[in-house]
């Protein structure tokens, strides 16, 4: 296969499967935290507190995907890009 085919397939299913995971993974989270109400678990002040703890890291997180996704594509496109530069 030639190696701007195997890049641009590669790249669109990088991108396909990062728009995937961009949207299921805040429907998933939210989910979780939505499952797990915080008034099962406040007879307990370890659990609570890493519960929030948790539920404030993954709100920074998410937003984060697009950047992530962004970074790799330019690290694969360099990646394949050298290995396969030379056909």
């Amino acid at each position: 296969m030639s190696s701007l085919a195997f890049l641009g397939i590669s790249i669109i299913t990088l991108v396909t499967t990062y728009g995937i995971s961009f949207i299921l993974t805040p429907m998933i989270t939210g989910a979780f935290f939505s499952a797990v109400d915080t008034s099962l678990i406040t007879t307990n002040s370890g659990w609570l507190e890493m519960y929030e703890n948790n539920e404030n890291t993954v709100k920074y997180l998410v937003p984060l995907i697009p950047a992530f996704s962004i970074l790799i594509v330019v690290i694969k496109v360099l990646m394949t890009s050298a290995a396969r530069g030379r056909n």
